[in-house]
C-alpha cells in the first residue's frame, strides 16, 4: 500500500506541478509555470475583461478544478481492481489534462469567458 500511496502521490504532484501551465493552455490567458511567474501575466491584471476563470474566482474556478481532478485522480487509482501499479499512474496522470478540460470549459462558457 505504501507503494501504491507513492505513486499517487508523483501524479498528483505532476497535476500540481503543471496545472498554472494547463490554465495557460486552455484559457490562453497569460499565466506561466510556477517558476516563471504564475500568474504575473494574467489578463486577470488588464482593465479589459475576459478575465481568466481560473484565476478570477481562485476557490470556485481554480479550487473547484483542482479538487475535482484531484477527485477523478484518485477514483482511477484506488478504485479499479486487478490493475497493475503503471496503469494505475498512467490513468491518474491522464484525468489530470481530461478532467481539468472538461470542469475548464464549463467554467469558462458559465462565467462567458468565451462568447
Amino acid at each position: 500500500m505504501t507503494r501504491m500511496r507513492w505513486a499517487f502521490g508523483i501524479a498528483v504532484l505532476i497535476m500540481g506541478v503543471f496545472f498554472v501551465d494547463f490554465c495557460a493552455l486552455v484559457f490562453e490567458c497569460g499565466c506561466r509555470s510556477l517558476w516563471n511567474g504564475i500568474s504575473t501575466y494574467c489578463n486577470i491584471h488588464a482593465v479589459s475583461r475576459p478575465h481568466c476563470p481560473w484565476c478570477e474566482h481562485p476557490l470556485a474556478g481554480g479550487g473547484v478544478a483542482f479538487g475535482v481532478t484531484l477527485l477523478a485522480q484518485w477514483a482511477v487509482f484506488f478504485l479499479p481492481r486487478n490493475v497493475s501499479l503503471g496503469n494505475r499512474c498512467a490513468l491518474a496522470v491522464t484525468a489530470f489534462p481530461l478532467v481539468a478540460a472538461i470542469v475548464a470549459l464549463v467554467q469558462g462558457l458559465l462565467w462567458g469567458y468565451w462568447k
